[in-house]
């Protein structure tokens, strides 16, 4: 008999263990609330805006699609709140992060189109003492500079992103022109004339 009890514990034991894990249902709701929460976030741009929080919340949605699959209900469902947090914090990081790079390109694109403005002015006169071959490096970068500070400031409105590009190589290109202006408006020094000194 007393062989017999701790074999009849033992399968009790197993069978209750099996009806409590048979009893776990699959975490629909916070499965929901998860989904519903990264759908946010990516429509708030976040892979753009807060790419950490959104590598972070992408990771956790995988770790718990991988234990749905594995029918790890419990811990799935402690994963899905967690990815509904990560998500959570990704859209609000992302509205934040929007809000600072607008502003970062909004001041850019002003500082550059004023010094664009200004170069223009000292180019146009310096004109009649540049050479041709300058006056043809002039015409290739203004057009590159206006059409660039054209297309940043539509942008600005849309894609963000795209806008810092079409703003980054106008800051050299004006330094460029601001370094070698003073060259070109220093007047020329004209040969000595045969017979003076």
């Amino acid at each position: 008999m007393n062989r017999l009890r701790p074999r009849m514990v033992r399968a009790l034991l197993a069978a209750a263990s099996l009806l409590l894990v048979g009893c776990v249902s699959p975490p629909e709701a916070e499965k929901k609330a998860a989904h519903d929460a990264v759908s946010l976030a990516k429509s708030a741009d976040a892979d753009r805006y807060a790419a950490r929080e959104f590598t972070a919340m992408t990771a956790a949605a995988k770790k718990a699609e991988a234990e749905m699959t594995a029918k790890a209900y419990k811990d799935a469902k402690a994963s899905y709140v967690r990815v509904k947090d990560l998500a959570d914090k990704a859209a609000t990081a992302a509205r934040s992060g929007k809000v600072a790079m607008q502003a970062e390109v909004e001041k850019q694109l002003g500082a550059l189109v004023q010094r664009w403005a200004d170069l223009q002015g000292r180019v146009q006169a310096a004109a009649r003492t540049m050479r041709a071959e300058q006056k043809q490096r002039w015409d290739a970068d203004a057009k590159m500079v206006a059409e660039r500070l054209g297309a940043a400031k539509v942008a600005v409105v849309s894609d963000l992103s795209d806008a810092k590009e079409k703003l980054a190589p106008i800051g050299a290109t004006l330094d460029k022109w601001e370094a070698d202006l003073p060259a070109l408006t220093a007047p020329t020094k004209k040969p000595p004339a045969k017979g003076k000194s």
